[in-house]
């Protein structure tokens, strides 16, 4: 068995692959203690990004395994694809403009077994050139290992910040049988599909070691899906959040973990909806509005009661489920819910 499988899917990334396939080609690990998991999304730049796939396939045939996709299935299946295909004792996801610190997979590995963990999380760099990684990797020496040992103890850590328990899929390494064995997966054919796999994580997971190391570089591409115009996927977190508020269901754990799923749906989804586009420069519409509101409320009509929006913070933006918008112009109503949500 190899030590980490790396899953990476691909689309339209010819321009960037090279970088982040060579960061795991260089690792200090060893090649014999890692397979590459490539998965083409069905690209569609004339066969550029599956011909370097098919390259490094066919230079490293014992480490590498290309899976071209038919169809496109967005990041969330595309991984998907590759954890079925993951043999490594553990695994972890690179985007394909992204890169790993060279120690990186040597390092993780070693405190995941040394702390038994399930999942070890750690930081990343932003970059916006790859002549800006080094062989240095900047730590902040606040390493910590939790257990989550006890319901209590993992309500705790569903509520827990992103600071260090982000529910981003990257900078995570990943027992391997704790996801396949409880068939954990993405959200296909939409963006912002993360937290449907990492939120069940947390559910599951019993040991989580934190290592305050640099070890990530992500690319910040002009391109990619998180700085586009998203247009018409602009509801798809909500989307994703609906998926996963069902699969949560029939794993048994709504019922058990009620308010504090009810309380991450209502940040998550309403809030962090409303957040992206704002970011984006567009405006919500009375429309929008409307239709978040009764989203959140069809699920979850007790949400106002929830424990852990009585805060000032929540209880601000449970009020513009009540915004009287008759005869306010979208201007006037975004800044409002800004305010409410600051």
């Amino acid at each position: 068995m190899r030590k980490i499988s790396v899953i990476m899917p691909c689309y339209n990334a010819a321009e960037y692959l090279q970088h982040s396939v060579e960061s795991i080609l260089q690792q200090t690990i060893g090649m014999k203690d890692i397979e590459i998991i490539m998965v083409d999304d069905a690209s569609t730049d004339r066969g550029a990004t599956l011909e370097i796939m098919m390259s490094y396939e066919k230079k490293y045939p014992e480490n590498i395994m290309v899976i071209p996709l038919e169809q496109n299935m967005r990041q969330g299946g595309a991984r998907n694809v590759g954890i079925t295909y993951a043999t490594g004792e553990y695994m972890i996801f690179c985007d394909a403009d992204d890169c790993l610190a060279k120690v990186a997979l040597e390092r993780l590995y070693r405190v995941a077994v040394r702390h038994d963990a399930d999942v070890v999380e750690f930081r990343a760099k932003n970059i916006s050139d790859y002549d800006e990684i080094t062989d240095e990797v900047r730590s902040g020496g606040q390493d910590y290992l939790i257990d989550i040992d006890t319901v209590d103890k993992r309500k705790e850590i569903i509520q827990l910040s992103m600071d260090n328990f982000s529910l981003g899929c990257l900078r995570k390494l990943y027992r391997t049988s704790l996801i396949q064995n409880n068939q954990l997966r993405f959200a296909e054919h939409l963006i912002c599909e993360e937290p449907s796999f990492t939120l069940p994580v947390r559910f599951y997971e019993k040991r989580h070691y934190f290592l305050d190391e640099e070890l990530y570089h992500y690319y910040l591409s002009p391109n990619s899906t998180m700085r586009s115009n998203w247009g018409e996927r602009q509801w798809d977190n909500m989307q994703v959040w609906l998926i996963l508020l069902q699969d949560l269901g029939q794993r048994g754990l709504l019922q058990q973990y009620y308010a504090e799923i009810e309380s991450m749906f209502f940040d998550w989804c309403y809030r962090l909806s409303i957040a992206m586009m704002h970011q984006r420069g567009q405006l919500l519409t009375a429309d929008g509005l409307e239709l978040l509101k009764n989203t959140v409320l069809k699920v979850f009509p007790n949400v106002r009661e929830n424990k852990y929006l009585a805060d000032e913070k929540g209880q601000k933006l449970l009020k513009t489920f009540d915004l009287d918008y008759n005869g306010m112009d979208i201007h006037e109503m975004n800044r409002v819910i800004k305010e409410a949500m600051n």
